[in-house]
């Protein structure tokens, strides 16, 4: 079909354009034989001036949605590759990381955290890590009890040690999507971030992809399972407008607009700044 391809908005600009280019038309060739040719005429051109000024306003919303795509797209590279440097920092040689999505966003090529997992893993096979497994939560399942299709809560204590133990001498870091369970109590029974990996003697760890308040990240910090968060600053689309501003290119700015990134180390000036951003259960 020919129009397929063109956009609603545009093709009902095109059709009063050309609607008002035959009514203008029929005016002007009948100017000296109908008495409300004149009018018909002004209308036709009204139409056409109408549609060229619907045109315009089209293509500006047009552009500012791609300039919106192209922003959501260069913040969230930001985000991909300060981890990988992240990570590629802290393992430079032999480093191994798997990473935990939910299924959702996994089957979702479109969905944010599916494009960071992408871009993470493309960067840092770039920078000599391996990427090992892609761990998937939040499944669909039936419920025993009512037989009913339902997703798996990606957050479940016992689906993310059944996911994350089999991992425990297998690699160095899993880079987490979907946050952690919301108790001390249920991490402390997953062997993956409680025990030191007996293959290099050194911890386990998580680094925080997901967006949210954390709950007990603030003690996994502290104790070097979690080594890094990385989450949302939640004032940044107050100040930067993603359709009308244009996002910095150079990606580390673009990150620090906004991202947060809170280790062991800027943990103490980031709790200064941010008191209610950890919740404890």
């Amino acid at each position: 079909m020919i129009f397929a391809n063109v956009e609603l908005p545009i093709l009902a600009v095109y059709l009063v354009m050309a609607v008002g280019f035959i009514v203008m038309v029929w005016g002007v060739k009948n100017l000296q034989k109908k008495s409300n040719a004149r009018i018909i005429m002004i209308v036709g051109v009204l139409m056409v001036l109408g549609g060229v000024g619907g045109r315009f306003c089209v293509s500006a919303e047009k552009s500012e949605d791609a300039r919106l795509e192209k922003n959501a797209r260069l913040f969230l590279a930001a985000k991909a590759e300060k981890a990988a440097s992240y990570i590629a920092d802290r393992f430079p040689e032999d480093g191994t990381a798997a990473f935990m999505i939910d299924e959702t966003s996994y089957n979702d090529p479109s969905s944010d955290s599916r494009y960071v997992l992408d871009e993470l893993q493309k960067r840092l096979g770039e920078k000599g890590v391996a990427c090992d497994e892609t761990l998937i939560v939040g499944e669909m399942g039936i419920d025993k009890k009512t037989g009913e299709e339902r997703a798996e809560e990606p957050t479940d204590a016992a689906i993310m040690k059944k996911k994350l133990d089999p991992l425990f001498d297998k690699v160095d870091i899993v880079v987490n999507f979907v946050g952690l369970p919301d108790s001390t109590a249920d991490l402390k029974k997953i062997t993956f971030l409680t025990k030191k990996n007996t293959a290099t003697g050194k911890n386990n760890m998580l680094l925080m992809c997901d967006t949210g308040l954390p709950y007990v990240e603030q003690d996994m910090l502290k104790k070097s399972r979690v080594c890094a968060i990385i989450d949302y600053v939640s004032y940044a689309g107050n100040e930067f407008d993603m359709q009308k501003n244009t996002a910095p290119k150079d990606l580390s700015d673009a990150f620090d607009l906004f991202y947060y990134f809170i280790n062991a180390d800027t943990l103490e000036s980031y709790i200064s700044d941010n008191p209610n951003y950890f919740i404890s259960k």
